[in-house]
């Protein structure tokens, strides 16, 4: 018997891109317009190295049957969290702690596996998170590192997935 074929892998470093989106019509269809807009915000490299916290979090339903010695279970409902961690200055350089104020609405737009400076594109696969934004909390100064503030971004929709960007 044949082994299997190891697939090659996609180096992360490089290969991401995190857009703030004031707005957009479709969130199962966003538009390269709606993605490459002025008021959009690329915060990818604002974000610290491990400050991205995305979870996803599939509730499970027992579905249990009369008798029935095996237990059946079925999806129930998801949960999907963003917690962000940045760097700053409390400077107007600040990108992503004045583009997050709280109370801050919109969408956070995810694409991987493209590098960074390759424009959004039709048909390219992203993730569209609705969200308001919560209180930003300055985390405590550490010797060697940089200053930083973590924020949750609070889910406000529909995550969609693994959506086709359209032209």
């Amino acid at each position: 018997m044949a082994l299997e074929e190891v697939p090659s892998g996609q180096a992360a470093d490089g290969y991401g891109l995190v857009l703030f989106v004031p707005a957009i019509a479709d969130p199962a269809a966003p538009t390269v317009a709606e993605l490459t807009d002025t008021g959009v915000v690329p915060l990818t490299y604002s974000i610290a190295g491990d400050g991205y916290a995305r979870t996803t979090t599939i509730n499970t339903v027992a579905a249990n049957r009369l008798t029935l010695r095996q237990a059946i279970e079925v999806d129930g409902t998801i949960t999907d969290t963003l917690e962000v961690t940045y760097v700053y200055t409390n400077t107007d350089e600040d990108v992503a702690r004045i583009t997050l104020a709280e109370g801050t609405t919109g969408f956070i737009v995810e694409r991987w596996a493209i590098a960074n400076e390759v424009p959004v594109e039709a048909g390219q696969i992203v993730d569209v998170l609705p969200f308001r934004a919560s209180v930003q909390r300055k985390n405590a100064p550490t010797t060697n590192s940089e200053l930083t503030r973590t924020q949750k971004l609070n889910i406000t929709g529909d995550v969609k997935r693994d959506v086709a960007v359209v032209a």
